[in-house]
């Protein structure tokens, strides 16, 4: 890859996220006030343990970009919340697995089903072909990038 390939990719990755949040989060976010106290780091957390069943803290940090003393706090008070739990790795004692609990479980299901009736009300005006060739682009583009 030259200079200016690797420049024209740095400026889509950089549009991409910050259309994705504008358009998707913002516009998505969840009901208020379901869980007093919860952050939109919380969510993002509880959202990606949703979609990966467990993970280390190390992956959530690296996955959401958010330092190590901060997710630390952030899965305290999840779990404070009983909305996520410490699973010990036995082959490591040092590791530890972060999962939901049912009662994350259940509200992340509930949060879904919200942000699923957002999707539907943004996409209302987009017509069914131009949803299935974003849908299919999204597939690859998040295929790909799991390939890197």
């Amino acid at each position: 890859m030259n200079y200016q390939e690797a420049k024209e990719l740095h400026n889509l990755l950089f549009s991409f996220v910050g259309i994705f949040h504008d358009k998707f989060l913002h516009n998505c976010k969840p009901m208020k006030n379901r869980i007093p106290g919860l952050k939109k780091n919380h969510l993002k957390i509880l959202h990606l343990l949703y979609e990966n069943d467990r993970l280390t803290q190390t992956k959530i940090g690296k996955m959401l970009d958010i330092e190590k003393g901060s997710l630390t706090t952030l899965i305290d008070q999840l779990e404070e919340m009983n909305l996520v739990k410490r699973c010990m790795v036995p082959e490591d004692r040092r590791k530890y697995l972060i999962a939901l609990t049912p009662d994350g479980r259940t509200m992340i299901d509930k949060n879904v089903e919200y942000f699923c009736l957002k999707l539907n009300q943004l996409f209302d005006h987009i017509d069914a072909e131009e949803r299935k060739s974003f849908m299919d682009s999204l597939q690859y583009v998040v295929g790909f990038m799991r390939k890197i």
